[in-house]
């Protein structure tokens, strides 16, 4: 496992209260943000955060682009800051599809399931580039 210290940093996007079981059941959100049209911005970034619970809770789902020490979010989008930390950091090279990030994050809850991995369950995130993303998983302290 790839274990990464993260330093603290800003999104602005579009958010929305969603579930794993409600993505799943084909009444989610995260679909219609991503075919809605993708915020202009050099890093598309996508933020998990405030978790009712675990996996199987509710959580904020926030599409949007990285912003600069200095730049301010718009009054229309939502802000979320994603804290320093260590994350689990999982890669994907290739063509982005729902299958590839579901396959990752399946991945990590295998590991979560089997003990090998301890969640956080505060912040978790994704960063997509041309060529594929990186998953950042937030973890306890090991």
């Amino acid at each position: 496992m790839n274990i990464v210290k993260v330093e603290s940093f800003a999104v602005a996007g579009k958010e929305a209260r969603t579930s794993n079981a409600r993505e799943i059941s084909g009444h989610g959100v995260i679909g219609s943000m991503w075919s809605s049209g993708l915020p202009a911005g050099s890093l598309i970034v996508a933020v998990y955060s405030d978790y009712q619970s675990d996996k199987d809770g509710e959580y904020f789902y926030l599409l949007g682009t990285k912003l600069g020490d200095e730049e301010t979010a718009p009054r229309e989008l939502a802000y979320r800051k994603v804290p320093a930390g260590q994350y689990l950091q999982l890669s994907f090279v290739g063509s982005v599809s729902p299958e590839a990030t579901v396959g990752l994050w399946r991945q990590v809850w295998d590991w979560e399931s089997e003990g090998t991995l301890r969640r956080a369950y505060k912040t978790d995130f994704e960063i997509y580039t041309g060529g594929g993303f990186e998953l950042y998983v937030g973890i306890k302290s090991i």
